[in-house]
């Protein structure tokens, strides 16, 4: 009997029904072109049920492909410029907010980010599947604190007394109730601060003004059936410092998995302080 192809390495996945395959398409950052939707509509009428299904990772899923046209339907991929969404035991399309390119509230170019990510690390094989997520602000919209590895955009403000007049619109807009206004002046408590940006938009004075922006990094998160919040494992990650952090924690993980184990159940095992030790060892290295 021959061996069936990797469908999840191409991104299809078997249906209960048999013979069929789901067929899932990626994008970067979220985005399609109108010319990509009328491809992918081309594709599902061409090998599927003329149907399409939005998946939570911000993909197109395909159902009715049948097997025993996959080759053909993994190729008219690629002839259509699309890019094939992966599964298994690898890097999981990368899940993103529009950052500072279209929201109000983006602190951070998540899209830069997030193309960057899927080039590099979509489809790269590890112990376990490794969902990204790249959230521009404290929003969290892609919930970075929901998948192994998340990176939140964050800015920590500073406040230059002699601008401010003191009209306490800062204070009121704070989400965090961080900020305070008495006869001293204008204070932040920055424990409390979600390093939102909220309070430096909201100025009409300009007397705010961010000290360091970059990505809050956190590792260890997960949903499905038992789900976990993952751990901040630093914080204003410059955008430049991103990759190399992130390479310090895939080979952290790929030396303290065992196979099959989601970085959640190595955190839990190990302990949050020994893969805190391995990353900073091999940022170090």
């Amino acid at each position: 009997m021959a061996t069936k192809p990797d469908y999840k390495r191409y991104g299809f996945i078997p249906q209960r029904q048999q013979g069929l395959l789901l067929m899932r398409l990626r994008n970067r950052s979220g985005n399609l072109t109108a010319a990509d939707l009328r491809k992918m509509a081309e594709l599902a009428e061409r090998f599927g049920t003329g149907e399409a299904h939005v998946t939570i990772r911000q993909g197109i899923e395909i159902p009715g492909v049948k097997e025993e046209r996959f080759e053909e339907a993994r190729q008219a991929i690629l002839d259509a410029g699309l890019l094939p969404a992966v599964c298994g035991l690898r890097v999981r399309p990368v899940v993103a907010c529009p950052g500072t390119a279209t929201c109000p509230y983006g602190l951070v170019n998540t899209r830069a980010l997030s193309d960057q990510l899927d080039r590099q690390y979509v489809g790269k094989d590890l112990p376990a599947k490794t969902k990204l997520a790249v959230s521009g602000c404290a929003n969290a919209c892609t919930k970075p604190q929901a998948h192994d590895i998340g990176f939140r955009g964050a800015a920590e403000p500073v406040i230059d007394q002699e601008l401010c007049v003191k009209c306490g619109a800062c204070v009121k807009r704070c989400p965090a109730a961080a900020m305070t206004l008495d006869d001293d002046g204008l204070a932040i408590d920055l424990d409390t601060c979600l390093s939102c940006g909220v309070c430096v938009a909201t100025c009409p004075k300009q007397a705010l003004a961010y000290t360091q922006v970059g990505y809050h990094i956190y590792i260890g998160g997960k949903g499905g059936r038992y789900t976990n919040t993952g751990e901040c494992i630093a914080t204003f990650v410059a955008e430049e410092e991103v990759i190399p952090y992130l390479e310090a924690i895939l080979a952290a993980y790929q030396e303290l998995a065992d196979k099959g184990e989601r970085l959640s159940k190595v955190v839990a095992r190990v302990g949050l302080a020994t893969v805190k030790a391995k990353i900073a060892d091999k940022l170090s290295g």
